[in-house]
């Protein structure tokens, strides 16, 4: 039987991105590309025209965000709510980075907006803390970050493809 990879739709804002964010963009799409069940869609929110027809070709989706104001940037709100249907019946993952919280509180409110976009938000999220003055994660290349990637993107990959067939079979009710 002949498995096709997931699209894995991961969204980034470059709007004044720091070194580290793009760093962190860097780093975790090698990790994405590394492995054969997926094929990574990189989504720069800053320059798409086409968010729509992208999200929709998804079957996964990994959001990339800085804490902001102990939630996350108006404009990654934006551009998730200018997309209703196209999130429907399919899984998110976080990437978040932040000071002391490491970006947990983004993640916290990010989960919020996209249950009620019908998504499965997997419980798995990678964070990072961003020391002032830093342009680099200091733990990207430690074992147990890299295996934390390999987990969330094991649950992205068994959702991903458990809802696939799902739709595929029954489209998702609207």
């Amino acid at each position: 039987m002949t498995v096709h990879p997931l699209r894995l739709a991961f969204l980034v804002r470059t709007t004044q991105a720091s070194p580290f964010c793009r760093a962190l963009t860097a780093w975790f799409a090698q990790q994405v590309e590394g492995r054969d069940d997926f094929k990574l869609d990189l989504i720069d929110l800053a320059s798409t025209t086409d968010l729509p027809r992208r999200i929709a070709e998804a079957d996964a989706y990994v959001v990339l965000a800085p804490e902001y104001n102990h939630a996350y940037p108006g404009d990654l709100k934006t551009a998730i709510d200018s997309v209703r249907h196209e999130w429907f019946g399919k899984p998110v993952g976080f990437v978040v980075y932040g000071g002391r919280s490491r970006g947990l509180r983004a993640a916290e409110q990010l989960r919020l907006v996209f249950g009620e976009l019908h998504t499965v938000t997997v419980r798995e999220t990678l964070s990072f803390q961003q020391f002032p003055g830093s342009d680099v994660p200091e733990d990207l290349e430690d074992i147990a970050t890299t295996q934390a990637a390999r987990v969330l993107l094991d649950q992205l990959a068994w959702w991903g493809r458990t809802l696939r067939d799902a739709r595929s079979r029954d489209p998702y009710p609207v």
